[in-house]
């Protein structure tokens, strides 16, 4: 979510081996253009987390009640955080998701 945040400090937290695949480069990031490179890029990224995200929810259930709630609440904004992401067009260069 904060890719052009890290990219304005020189940072990229981004598997290399996939930006490569998407036929992206760090000099991209930098950049910061949304391209339709882009585009795919992320939502397969969105796709990959929303799976992640349906497997851990599995297991809140086997949570103390006290451990759920946390978990539930987490689990709900960081879903929504995906959503804004994919509503400003996977600008994540310059709109932030909250």
């Amino acid at each position: 979510r904060d890719v052009g945040e890290d990219a304005r400090r020189g940072r990229i937290y981004l598997p290399q081996d996939e930006l490569a695949q998407a036929g992206l480069s760090d000099d991209d990031i930098f950049a910061g253009k949304v391209t339709d490179k882009w585009r795919n890029f992320m939502k397969n990224q969105i796709k990959r987390a929303r799976m992640f995200f349906n497997e851990a929810e599995k297991g809140v259930t086997e949570l103390s009640a006290a451990s759920r709630w946390p978990v539930w609440a987490s689990l709900l904004l960081y879903r929504r955080i995906l959503d804004e992401i994919e509503a400003n067009d996977y600008n994540n260069f310059t709109k932030r998701a909250y």
